[in-house]
């Protein structure tokens, strides 16, 4: 039986991933409520051949909230400007596992890795991960657990969970989380915008590093299969 309504498109094609990815990070970081398996690349440059320049606000050291702030704004505007060059590849790992890899540069920096996945039927989820100077200091995940309920013919419930993470030198300094539920045939549902985030203990930073560090291996050598 597959599912009726789909709250959230994990996989979209590859004509609107970038404007859903522009839509979806504009609000990540505020504190308020908030198969073809070969890789295309997009890039408006060849950031293989690039010699990698930084500009100044790239040098910039992030010390505490507020320049984590900043330096997401850099990026969201950049992104939403056309600066950022892309690159994608999609992935199969066993049948279990699928997904899409995008990474955006300026000028052959690293600046913004967006992975949207889906493991079996159930579960979606994208990552984000922001990085100035080679160093990453924000994350935003939102994940999708959905599942069939009692009620009209056809009602699914999907739980949604949002979880934000700001580093400095690679260190977890605080973390957010927000959850709610979208039902498919509820009159009302909640909207994610005034759903507040809740701070939470921050955990290991290996939580986000090791995947992370997981997906730049593949920046310039992409893969077919799992993410190993």
């Amino acid at each position: 039986m597959q599912k009726t309504r789909k709250i959230l498109k994990i996989l979209p094609s590859q004509k609107m991933l970038l404007p859903l990815i522009i839509l979806c990070v504009v609000t990540a970081c505020t504190d308020r409520a908030g198969s073809d398996k070969s890789k295309t690349n997009t890039t408006i440059h060849n950031t293989d051949t690039l010699s990698p320049t930084r500009s100044a606000e790239e040098h910039i050291p992030l010390l505490n909230m507020d320049d984590i702030k900043k330096a997401y704004a850099a990026v969201n505007k950049q992104l939403e400007d056309g600066q950022l060059d892309s690159t994608t590849f999609k992935y199969s790992c066993k049948d279990e596992k699928n997904g899409t890899v995008s990474y955006f540069t300026k000028n052959g920096n690293l600046r913004l890795i967006v992975h949207r996945y889906n493991e079996y039927d159930h579960y979606e989820a994208v990552d984000r991960y922001f990085v100035q100077d080679s160093t990453l200091f924000f994350t935003y995940s939102t994940s999708t657990t959905w599942s069939f309920e009692d009620g009209p013919e056809g009602s699914t419930k999907d739980n949604i969970k949002e979880n934000r993470t700001y580093l400095i030198a690679e260190k977890p300094v605080k973390c957010l989380e927000k959850n709610f539920t979208i039902r498919s045939k509820a009159s009302t549902n909640p909207d994610p915008e005034s759903v507040p985030n809740r701070d939470i203990n921050c955990q290991s930073a290996a939580i986000v590093l090791k995947p992370y560090h997981i997906l730049t291996k593949y920046r310039f050598k992409s893969t077919a299969n799992c993410l190993e």
